[in-house]
């Protein structure tokens, strides 16, 4: 399969020789019916002030966290600058419109954005394999996603791949991340250490993460400003190229990445969402929103980004109770969607500001930014009856080292789904010992009561009222 490059070409007309004014009447005749629906849900009602805070607080997520670490992660990738903006443009574009398109219509506090656990992935894992490799391997994830949310076969493959085992393997992802990104920012502490001191005086101060990595990133520019390392100028205001990219089928990126990313996005992504979600009380259609997550990854995919996933963070802030009335915390994903489409627009001069800075200023914003969910996911990952296999799964993928041509967060998720299940068997093995004693003790208790229920049986009967008149003629 390796080499085999996909084109796509349309090339027809749809309404072949058909008069233009019986085209004009059936697109009237059809569009009547749909405008008035499509005004309902367009209608500004229930949006309200915390709503809008709650929507301001994700686009600051958006941009603190999501954009430093996506833009970080892009310069360790070896890729161009024009395919770097198209990975930026296509996957800042889908999160704002999809996710745009289902609260408008679902009106539920749900997104769908690009996935930071599968960019951390490929900091370490898609070393050896082209850019059309990687998006081929995500186009497959989409494909899979669709097939298993049409077949409602969710809940199996988190069967297959604990959820524990993947968080392991993110863990370690990121664990590799910083490592690297310490690296850099050991060898040029004149650029680290006032992105370091940004950060902590906006974490002591504000009492916030975000706002923390808003300072970091503004005291590192400060400091390249005053060591005369302005970046120049960036280039005139231009949209990156947009097309179809070219997608490469290999078998080996397919097995390496694929599994990884659709363990990730669909069996921890999605159902951690969707929980979140479900804990405020709303009902979900789930096969439907994995359609949409299926769907949004081809797109990245064609368009030469990654894939996606429902937002957990975006999830977390959107529908709690903080973001208003139930009924209008969708608005919070309304609110913060319309800009993130903005930001998209710009991703050529987002990418040659960044291109033209040092590396470790980019890095360290981006890491500082994922500390929390890094902390999170790693006590996650190494806490609970199944740590063992979130432990093992962690420590190899962390290893700078390939088994058999393929990556170790590969053998990280294969190491801990086995381990996963050689524990789940001695559980179960011992309750089933447990509940063979019960029942065993449950049988004696039995016997016993049925040998005492004989033994009395044998006895003679007393009548009460006899043996009284007897007790009262003795005592005469």
């Amino acid at each position: 399969m390796r080499g085999f490059r996909l084109e796509i070409s349309v090339v027809g007309s749809v309404h072949g020789n058909r008069p233009k004014q019986d085209l004009e009447r059936s697109a009237m005749s059809t569009l009547t019916p749909v405008l008035p629906r499509l005004s309902e849900h367009l209608k500004p009602t229930g949006i309200n002030r915390k709503a809008i805070s709650a929507g301001l607080t994700i686009l600051m997520s958006y941009l603190f966290a999501g954009l430093t670490v996506q833009v970080g992660i892009l310069a360790q990738l070896d890729i161009s600058a024009a395919e770097s903006a198209r990975w930026f443009f296509i996957t800042w574009m889908t999160t704002g419109l999809f996710s745009l398109v289902l609260a408008v219509f679902l009106k539920q506090p749900l997104s769908v954005n690009l996935s930071l656990p599968v960019m951390i992935l490929f900091v370490g894992a898609a070393g050896g394999f082209s850019l059309p490799e990687i998006l081929g391997a995500n186009l497959v994830v989409g494909i899979v996603v669709i097939l298993l949310s049409a077949l409602k076969l969710s809940e199996s493959f988190t069967k297959l791949v604990p959820p524990q085992v993947a968080l392991a393997v993110f863990a370690g992802g990121t664990t590799s991340f910083m490592v690297k990104t310490g690296g850099i920012a050991i060898n040029d502490l004149g650029m680290a250490l006032p992105v370091l001191g940004g950060y902590l005086t906006g974490v002591v101060l504000l009492r916030n993460h975000l706002m923390g990595v808003g300072f970091a990133a503004v005291s590192g520019f400060a400091a390249l400003s005053l060591s005369g390392n302005i970046p120049p100028g960036v280039g005139p205001m231009a949209l990156p190229e947009v097309g179809i990219s070219p997608i490469e089928f290999d078998l080996s990126a397919i097995v390496a990445l694929g599994i990884p990313i659709l363990a990730l996005t669909f069996g921890v992504g999605n159902i951690q969402a969707l929980a979140i979600v479900r804990s405020e009380g709303y009902k979900l259609k789930a096969n439907l929103l994995g359609l949409a997550v299926g769907i949004t990854t081809i797109t990245n995919a064609f368009g030469g980004g990654q894939a996606a996933s429902l937002g957990g963070t975006t999830s977390a802030v959107a529908s709690n109770s903080s973001a208003g009335p139930s009924e209008s915390r969708y608005w919070a994903v309304i609110v913060s969607s319309i800009p993130v489409i903005v930001v998209a627009l710009f991703a050529v001069p987002v990418i040659e500001i960044v291109q033209s800075i040092p590396l470790s200023l980019t890095l360290t914003v981006g890491a500082l930014a994922m500390v929390p969910a890094f902390r999170v996911i790693a006590m996650k990952s190494i806490k609970g009856p199944m740590r063992a296999s979130g432990i093992a799964a962690m420590a190899i993928s962390v290893l700078p080292i390939q088994l058999l041509d393929m990556p170790m967060a590969f053998w990280a998720l294969v190491t801990g789904t086995i381990i996963s299940m050689a524990l789940k068997k001695v559980m179960c093995g011992e309750v089933m010992v447990q509940q063979n004693q019960v029942m065993k003790l449950m049988v004696a208790i039995r016997r016993r009561q049925s040998s005492t229920t004989e033994f009395c049986s044998d006895q003679p009967m007393v009548n009460p009222t006899s043996a009284l008149q007897e007790s009262t003629v003795a005592q005469r």
